[in-house]
């Protein structure tokens, strides 16, 4: 069940947005309340967790600082733009690594399965202003199936699966809670990867992993940060 509650009628435009996008999934959760307060707008789940994605209000999560596409060590493990600037971003998630990687001059889409995630991105890329937001767009699609079905040209691919033990979070602690909660785990990691693998049509895989967790598949190399590992998959 979902509930919408508009508290200003500046965001009904929005509200309707969403309900109509959502529709076809009000079945799918127990209860999330949205409150359009906002721009941004608010969930909430039954225990009262809090969930939003802003790029422009959340400057904690989206406005790190950046050494530069030649020193970011993400940056690096993608090939420092050497091998090309078109980035897939199999899964999105909170948007933190794809606004990331177009602040540092990459051209990203950043795939999102979860409906709420997605919509929730979707706004708050069309509240953003900053000129990166030219280099990055979000597809609502299952990674495997984009992976079929695109036409789209890329040059390297990025992957950052969700993980039981995450070291890091972009959210505080209650609402990454409500977060893993709506979007799961990514049980089929392994063979997104292999068909990353399978179809040829990257230069490179990049998989982000906890430091100490073991890889999905093995990789040509890796590049290695304090709590993060980027694991390399070439073609």
């Amino acid at each position: 069940m979902i509930e919408h509650r508009l508290s200003d009628e500046k965001f009904r435009n929005v509200c309707d947005q969403w309900k109509l996008f959502l529709h076809p999934f009000e079945n799918s959760v127990e209860h999330i309340l949205i409150k359009y307060n906002s721009a941004s707008p608010e969930l909430f789940d039954q225990d009262h967790r809090k969930f939003q994605i802003d790029f422009e209000g959340n400057s904690v999560s989206y406005a790190k600082y950046k050494g530069g596409m030649n020193s970011e060590p993400m940056s690096r493990a993608l090939g420092a733009g050497k091998l090309g600037k078109r980035v897939l971003d199999l899964s999105a998630g909170l948007g933190v690594d794809s606004v990331f990687l177009a602040q540092l001059g990459y051209h990203v889409t950043g795939i999102e399965r979860n409906p709420f995630i997605y919509v929730s991105l979707k706004t708050a890329l069309e509240n953003l202003t900053a000129n990166y937001r030219t280099n990055l767009k979000f597809v609502f699609d299952q990674a495997q199936n984009f992976l079929r079905e695109t036409s789209e040209e890329f040059d390297v691919c990025y992957f950052d699966p969700m993980f039981p033990a995450k070291t890091k979070s972009a959210l505080p602690k209650q609402e990454m809670v409500f977060f893993k909660n709506l979007v799961g785990l990514d049980d089929d990691s392994s063979q997104v990867l292999q068909t990353v693998i399978n179809s040829k049509k990257f230069k490179r895989c990049v998989v982000k992993r906890p430091l100490s967790a073991e890889p999905l598949l093995k990789p040509a190399g890796n590049i290695k940060g304090k709590i993060i590992r980027y694991d390399i998959y070439s073609n």
